[in-house]
């Protein structure tokens, strides 16, 4: 009777535990979501303005060389970020994070002027190009210096950089709401200045691992992180990329400018999502690391839940905004030398685009921290064929606006391919657990 008596007020304390469990975790979540909210709106506030100052086809301009710097945010995640949590924080792969930062620096340099070139082709402006080109190379080193603050637990430092990031920014959209213009060569400038800013929080032991125990030999040792992740994660990123953006590349080089400048400005209305996705990936993708390096298997589960519950309320919210925003006060945001409808359109396939893409991103995410890159890309492999060859058709068939259908039923297929692979990977895992608890049934032969 008196164990009968005790076990509710021992569900009590299992019930206590698990909510000041979530308690927490939204605490961490919240601090990790205010650098890059922040960071995201001041982006938000200088695309908002620069939409109303300039021309379609100047605003086009600015949207697609933002959007191909954040795809090489991408590739340094494949290359250098993911892998980073996985040999950090063991003294015995110190070689091989040498050898990441070394080819970190290497490959900055390399992207830099790589958007020279594309910035001079696109704008014809050669100061503008190499203030963009600065700026790539600057923002990459900026991304893997936040990604090992985060390896190493150090998120105030992220945090700070983001908020010193958001300050930069905010200068630029003051000068620009103040004067009421600003070129294109301003806008990357502030750009420029607010990663340049952004790096000091990381401090001097960041700065020396960077550029002063960098060696030539330590390029090396990044063969590891090749071989057994960064070919793998590199591929899943491109194809991704190419899932995700086919519609930004083959409107700007089939269109032009002016005719992307449409998606660029319906893209704006999902924007907050996309700094939730980007910004708890970055924040869950060392935890998932820690709970499957511990096989605490149970843990992981949650943690997954509980990512996609607060992705999924996050872009209900948007979705919220964005409705009453298009349906009430389209004015605050689109100038009236856009077509309405065909912004409504557009805002409601980026709206189902996210949707999809924020359902697979904790599975993605959970693989990306096993180190099962290859699965990812083959998944990346096969919605990006699917979109590439949507987009082009729906383009010339139907234009523009239409051509996110391409990207939306690219991360459906991407989504499937994912959900399956995480599948199979839970099963791989599980019969491994099998094998170490009964050493007996690892030898025994398959039937």
């Amino acid at each position: 009777m008196r164990e009968n008596l005790r076990l509710p007020a021992a569900i009590g304390k299992g019930a206590f535990a698990n909510a000041s469990a979530h308690h927490a975790k939204l605490i961490t979540y919240g601090v990790a979501l205010v650098g890059p909210f922040g960071s995201a709106g001041a982006q938000f506030l200088l695309s908002f303005l620069l939409l109303r100052i300039w021309s379609p086809d100047d605003f086009g301009r600015f949207s697609f060389l933002l959007i191909a710097s954040q795809f090489t945010w991408g590739i340094w995640s494949a290359l250098f970020c993911a892998p980073l949590p996985q040999y950090v924080t063991n003294a015995a792969h110190r070689q091989v994070v040498r050898g990441i930062f070394a080819c970190c620096l290497a490959g900055a340099l390399a992207c830099g002027l790589l958007f020279v070139g594309i910035t001079q082709a696109l704008v014809g402006h050669f100061g503008t190009a190499l203030v963009f080109g600065a700026y790539t190379a600057i923002a990459l080193l900026r991304w893997l210096a936040r990604a090992h603050a985060y390896a190493l637990t150090f998120r105030f430092r992220t945090t700070l950089s983001d908020l010193i990031y958001t300050a930069f920014l905010l200068g630029g959209c003051g000068q620009a709401m103040v004067s009421g213009s600003i070129s294109l060569t301003g806008a990357g400038g502030w750009l420029l200045l607010a990663s340049l800013a952004g790096l000091l929080p990381f401090g001097r032991a960041w700065a020396r691992q960077q550029f002063i125990r960098v060696r030539k030999r330590d390029i090396l040792a990044y063969g590891t992180v090749w071989k057994a992740h960064a070919r793998w994660s590199l591929l899943g990123v491109v194809t991704t990329e190419a899932t995700a953006n086919a519609h930004t590349y083959l409107v700007t080089l089939l269109r032009g400018p002016a005719a992307f400048a449409p998606l660029a400005a319906s893209s704006l209305l999902i924007r907050p999502i996309t700094v939730v996705m980007n910004a708890l990936t970055e924040f869950e993708r060392p935890q998932m690391a820690r709970l499957i390096a511990n096989d605490d298997r149970a843990g992981t589960r949650r943690s997954v839940r509980f990512f996609r519950a607060m992705l999924v309320l996050s872009w209900a919210g948007t979705l919220a905004a964005a409705l009453a925003l298009v349906a009430l006060r389209p004015g605050w945001i689109f100038p009236s030398r856009y077509d309405l409808t065909e912004l409504r359109w557009a805002a409601a396939l980026w709206m189902a685009v996210a949707l999809i893409r924020l359902l697979r991103m904790p599975e993605s995410t959970l693989l990306q921290s096993a180190g099962a890159f290859r699965p990812l890309a083959f998944a990346s492999i096969w919605s990006c064929g699917i979109s590439i060859a949507l987009v082009l058709c729906l383009l010339l068939l139907g234009g523009p606006v239409w051509s996110i259908i391409g990207a939306l039923c690219g991360e459906i297929a991407f989504a499937l391919f994912i959900w399956r692979q995480t599948q199979q990977w839970r099963r791989s895992m599980d019969d491994q657990s099998l094998n170490r608890d009964d050493p007996d049934r690892a030898r025994m032969p398959c039937p």
